[in-house]
């Protein structure tokens, strides 16, 4: 093999990986030269950047923390605690875009020579830029900083539903420092929402966040911002059906994301399979039971307290059928069993339930890009549109099978089901 190549101008070895020089602007480039200028370079920068209207004066700034880091902190921190007010607004902004703890005392220090009113207000949104990025400064927080934050709503996304009916619906946003954040809405399609907040996300908590997520069985995807604004808003209305308090959890949505249009009607995932002839539609319903290996369905179960009568059944016959040897010989009774199931537990309210489950998975599989799940899910919702029985749809035998599995376990290792239940009107699930 041949050794590698050389940089005939520098006569290193080249390195296709390595930190490109950033790209300045004209004006940029003009104030690092005249920085650099002996002796009065520094000074002559200052008085450059004052003289400069605040937009320009911003954008440069920027620039320069960017590009050059710890080499121009010196010029900011004489800029943040000089006499010159609206040169300092301006560097108390950019601070955050050095990301360093060094820039992060600057401020400090910057706070402590002007502590009131604005500037108070000022340090503060600076200071929670800086800690979004792992950096603590030394300012007081403050309620009145909230609208010195500028946000740019950059995407949302919605969780299928879990085994119990929850999903999430995510904005995330940026400020006008590039730091990241996010709006995290929880809400269970029984009671509605049961949580809310916003904090700062940077790009590598998201990922760690989504990773774990996935890990639970819970997967989330990129839909239209209005769809996340009417997802959210129909939560809303169920807490006051549900009577479960809302109290301030849609607070920073409403403040940040808002409410749909008026008139915004969601896309119908079920149009396409409506289209489809009746030997499409058939075949999507007689495979529906695969939903089950889709990422987010892989935990739908029914309540293991409901099932335990069923479960019991069950674990007989499967004892039986160990003792005998053949599974086949029971393949009848096996059937007849699941089906008495299906109709015992899933009544019509459970039905609906899961009904408005499968539409809402239908359409997040198709922004996901599932068709197949897409079109499963859609077959089986139309079918009870229709009037379908239950124990007529592979689907349900599949969920009831998969709980009766499950609860036969928990009675197995002597659990109370009861204690296990899932009681949506509770905050948090011990």
């Amino acid at each position: 093999m041949g050794k590698p190549g050389k940089n005939k101008k520098t006569g290193s070895a080249s390195r296709p990986n390595a930190l490109a020089e950033p790209v300045y602007s004209v004006e940029a480039q003009e104030l690092r030269a005249l920085l650099r200028r002996v002796p009065d370079g520094f000074q002559a920068t200052l008085k450059a950047l004052a003289a400069r209207p605040a937009p320009d004066r911003e954008r440069v700034m920027g620039e320069l923390a960017r590009g050059m880091g710890k080499e121009i902190l010196p010029l900011f921190r004489a800029a943040a605690l000089g006499a010159h007010e609206e040169l300092a607004r301006t560097t108390w902004k950019v601070l955050p875009l050095f990301g360093t703890r060094a820039a992060g005392d600057v401020l400090a220090e910057a706070y402590q020579a002007r502590p009131d009113g604005e500037w108070a207000s000022l340090a503060w949104s600076s200071a929670v830029a800086l800690q979004a990025r792992g950096i603590h400064v030394a300012v007081p927080e403050l309620e009145t900083d909230r609208d010195e934050v500028r946000y740019t709503l950059r995407e949302t996304s919605v969780s299928v539903p879990d085994g119990v009916g929850s999903r999430t619906v995510a904005a995330r946003m940026q400020d006008q420092y590039g730091v990241w954040h996010a709006v995290i809405v929880l809400w269970n399609d029984q009671v509605g929402v049961k949580d809310g907040f916003v904090r700062p996300f940077s790009r590598q908590e998201w990922e760690e966040r989504t990773q774990r997520m996935h890990q639970r069985g819970v997967h989330q995807v990129t839909c239209p911002v209005d769809y996340a604004r009417w997802d959210v808003q129909r939560a809303r209305e169920l807490n006051e059906r549900s009577g479960l308090p809302l109290g301030e959890f849609l607070t920073e949505w409403d403040r940040l994301v808002g409410p749909p249009p008026e008139g915004y009607t969601p896309p119908d995932p079920l149009e396409a399979a409506r289209a489809a002839d009746a030997d499409q539609r058939a075949a999507a319903l007689a495979e529906s039971a695969a939903l089950f290996r889709v990422a987010g369905v892989l935990r739908w179960s029914l309540e293991p307290t409901d099932c335990v009568s069923s479960a019991r059944r069950w674990m007989d016959l499967q004892h039986r059928i160990r003792l005998r040897g053949s599974e086949a010989s029971h393949a009848d009774e096996l059937r007849a069993l699941l089906r008495d199931a299906v109709e015992e537990l899933i009544d019509a309210p459970t039905a609906e339930l899961y009904r408005r489950r499968l539409v809402d998975l239908s359409r997040v599989a198709e922004w996901d890009r599932q068709e197949t799940a897409a079109r499963q899910a859609a077959a089986t919702a139309i079918a009870l549109e229709e009037g379908a029985a239950p124990a007529d749809l592979p689907f349900f035998t599949g969920l009831v099978e998969r709980s009766l599995l499950a609860t036969a376990e928990i009675l197995r290792r002597g659990e109370d089901p009861e204690k296990l239940a899932y009681r949506p009107m509770r905050r948090r699930q011990s």
